[in-house]
């Protein structure tokens, strides 16, 4: 433990803890690069002060302080979304994984440890847990260690990464990105065996298994792992095959129909209309249109009716927050068509992407509503800003840069295995600025190719087009092991569909024949793709007859648009536009993105705001620790739905008062939840990981025609508190998390304080 003493601190007199029993860890010390080490001593006073008072030693006028925080507990801090100005803390180490935020929380458990546990500790996380263990939870281990036990070794200021835990089947990453700690509310120690069931076990039934399948994992919100679920079923049954569905989960049934409408009407709408939570290239609407100056060699805006050059656009990287509610067409590329509604509905809205590795997201702030002529697909940023000095390139370019090396997928529905290999099945996935859903045609790099390398000549070709039917991450040897954070030995991601070409070259060279080979019908060309116009490519041919192949995701460079929209953007049908832009953007995200583990090629977001690092969007927090996620009053509220709340439940969800009651006004801020849960279902969805591609997985693998067989807690406030927290107040007027200063509001010292950087546009 650091020596924290000030001059003030050495008149203080000094209390040594009973260094004889501790049950901290370091397991469960957050790793979020946002969470910081302050000075422990107010805490230690305070705990100090209420030690003694509570043994009857305690003297007035005389201040005192402990020597330390027990064995395996730190304090933390973190800069309040909605304020970074104001500080937050949190003590770590309670095997239950979860924080104290107050000193008064936090003493009936020093007490227990200071008197050895002698008696049952009465603190609010010891007590929820020992319900839990009623009620059919794990054993818990004995208490506390004993005395010899070395004190933890971890760093004093954690390294940057995620949150503590996962979310509900995200698997674990490599040994450089292992996330910490175990599931909330499970205690250390094995599974146990449930009161009133009767010692031994059914005849037939292997040893040890059907316990631990039986008990509920969670992640660290407390929420149940399906997944984690699945696959210790999975083991036990040898073959499963089931969908997937998180009732426990507020996130995933308040974002039911909305997501579900979402991708039913990406299903109807073009290819070329970029979609929320994409990344994309734009500037302020301008007058004139886009094209290129062979004076200059760039691409400028000109204006027609003058017949002049009006300059270069001022290109930015945006993330697409909200889409048109009014139909937007293929002239809308290169010049707006009358729209009915204003810019703010007939068109999108843009926010400028921020830097992903720091905490001032202040960019996220500079947003605009601007028509489709004014976007351009990032993927081919360098076409379009081609010949632009890179100094002259705004920020926000090499900052979304860093993502293309990145994927998340979204909806994951389905599990299906055979022991012990088993598929999670998506409906979408975000792969770097773009994101691909079921039904989707993709263009495929051609293997092998490196922009860095000499090329033949003529240079390689985009030929090969995959319409994309199953989305999946493969688990290869599942980990059944509750304990164990990790789901499989080794994770894939794999993307089948059956391949086309429009190129007859391309289709002798691979067919192996003389014979002539006849292309799609139209009516077969229609079933085939899902947009409309694709017979003007030319003639389609199929690639492997009859058989799905599987690709990886480096394999793919982004969506195939119509024809007559690439025409439109590029003036040309090819479809390499952007296969050198890609490959490159790729390069530079691995070398530039600090998430990426050292010799992996990919970052493994967990959701889309993960992977995209930012705090908010559409001007609501999605971060991790948005305000708000309050998961109490969220578990509380499905029971209240499911019909099985009890009193406490109904405290707890924090439900609007009766009509006739003096007030009516709602001190709940669970509206919010509709509001983040649409963010989410509108395609944007915690371990970092990296899914390592090799060479040899670049190329496609022939396969076979057919498919492959709470209990309630008090809160109690300091004594200097003047007020209640009132939910119905603006997000800026919330009070903070922790209870140590008045108002809950703690402001760290001035060489700590950190405000956002502003940003000129």
């Amino acid at each position: 433990m650091e020596d924290s003493s000030s001059p003030d601190q050495q008149k203080m007199v000094v209390i040594p803890i009973n260094r004889t029993f501790s049950d901290g860890t370091q397991d469960n010390w957050p790793k979020d690069e946002r969470f910081l080490r302050p000075d422990d001593s107010y805490y230690r006073e305070k705990l100090a002060s209420m030690w003694l008072q509570k043994t009857g030693a305690y003297e007035r006028g005389v201040e005192y302080i402990l020597d330390s925080l027990p064995d395996g507990y730190a304090l933390f801090d973190r800069p309040r979304i909605a304020n970074p100005d104001i500080y937050d803390r949190f003590l770590y180490g309670h095997p239950t994984d979860v924080y104290f935020n107050s000193t008064k929380q936090f003493f009936p458990h020093f007490y227990y440890l200071m008197t050895g546990g002698q008696e049952p500790c009465t603190c609010v996380l010891c007590e929820k847990m020992s319900k839990r263990i009623q009620e059919g939870g794990s054993e818990r281990r004995g208490p506390g260690r004993p005395r010899g036990r070395p004190p933890g070794t971890g760093t004093p200021i954690r390294t940057p990464g995620r949150p503590p835990g996962r979310p509900p089947g995200r698997p674990p990453g490599s040994s450089a990105s292992k996330p910490p700690g175990r599931p909330p509310g499970r205690p250390p120690g094995r599974p146990g065996r449930p009161p009133g069931r009767p010692p031994g076990r059914p005849p037939g039934r292997p040893p040890g298994k059907l316990s631990s399948a039986t008990y509920p994992c969670t992640d660290n919100e407390g929420t149940p792992d399906v997944f984690k679920m699945a696959v210790m079923q999975l083991e036990l049954q040898g073959l499963q095959e089931k969908d997937i569905t998180e009732p426990g989960s507020m996130d995933w049934r308040a974002e039911r129909s909305l997501l579900d409408e979402y991708i039913q009407k990406l299903d109807m709408q073009p290819s070329f209309l970029p979609r929320a939570g994409e990344v994309v290239l734009w500037t302020p609407d301008f007058e004139g249109e886009l094209a290129w100056n062979p004076d200059n060699n760039q691409i400028q805006i000109y204006f027609p009716s003058e017949k002049r050059w009006l300059g270069t656009p001022e290109w930015r990287a945006g993330i697409v927050s909200q889409v048109p509610e009014e139909d937007t067409i293929f002239q809308d590329i290169v010049q707006t068509s009358p729209k009915k509604q204003s810019v703010n509905y007939s068109g999108f809205r843009v926010e400028t992407f921020p830097d992903p590795h720091s905490p001032d997201k202040s960019y996220s702030l500079h947003y605009k509503y601007v028509y489709l002529k004014s976007i351009k697909p990032f993927n081919a940023y360098e076409h379009f800003l081609q010949n632009i000095p890179r100094e002259n390139l705004h920020p926000s370019i090499e900052y979304a840069m860093t993502i293309m090396s990145s994927f998340s997928l979204l909806d994951k529905h389905h599990f299906k295995g055979i022991w012990p290999n088993a598929s999670i099945y998506s409906r979408g996935i975000f792969i770097g600025a773009e994101l691909l859903t079921i039904g989707d045609a993709v263009r495929l790099k051609p293997q092998n190719y490196n922009p860095n390398n000499p090329q033949p000549t003529p240079s390689p070709t985009v030929t090969d087009i995959m319409v994309i039917e199953e989305i999946r991450l493969d688990l290869k040897d599942c980990d059944s092991d509750r304990k164990s954070k990790h789901l499989a030995e080794k994770y894939t991601i794999r993307i089948r569909g059956k391949i086309y070409t429009p190129s007859d070259r391309r289709i002798y060279l691979t067919s192996n024949t003389l014979h002539p080979i006849k292309p799609l019908t139209a009516d077969e060309v229609v079933f085939a793709f899902h947009y409309v116009g694709m017979s003007g490519y030319g003639g389609w041919y199929r690639m492997h007859p009859g058989a799905m192949v599987d690709v990886s995701q480096d394999m793919i460079l982004g969506r195939l648009y119509e024809p007559d929209a690439l025409q439109l953007m590029f003036g040309s049908l090819s479809l390499r536009y952007d296969l050198d832009g890609v490959l490159r953007g790729r390069e530079y995200s691995r070398q530039a993105d600090e998430r990426i583990p050292e010799g992996q090629k990919w970052f493994w977001g967990d959701f889309r705001t993960q992977t995209l690092a930012i705090d908010s969007l559409n001007g609501e927090d999605v971060g991790h620790y948005s305000d708000a996620r309050d998961m109490k009053m969220w578990r509380a509220n499905l029971r209240v739905l499911d019909g099985v709340a009890k009193a406490a439940d109904f405290r707890e969800a924090k439900i609007p008062g009766d009509v006739g009651r003096p007030s009516t006004k709602s001190r709940s801020n669970f509206a919010k939840v509709g509001k983040l849960s649409k963010l989410v279902s509108t395609g944007l969805g915690g371990a970092d990981l990296s899914n390592p591609v090799s060479e040899a997985e670049e190329g496609t693998s022939r396969l076979s025609v057919g498919d492959e067989d709470d209990d309630e807690e008090e809160e109690e406030e300091e004594e200097e508190e003047e007020e209640e927290e009132d939910f119905s107040l603006r997000m800026d007027q919330l009070r903070g998390g922790t209870e140590e200063t008045e108002e809950g509001d703690y402001v760290p010292d001035k060489e700590r304080e950190r405000k956002r950087v502003r940003h000129d546009d």
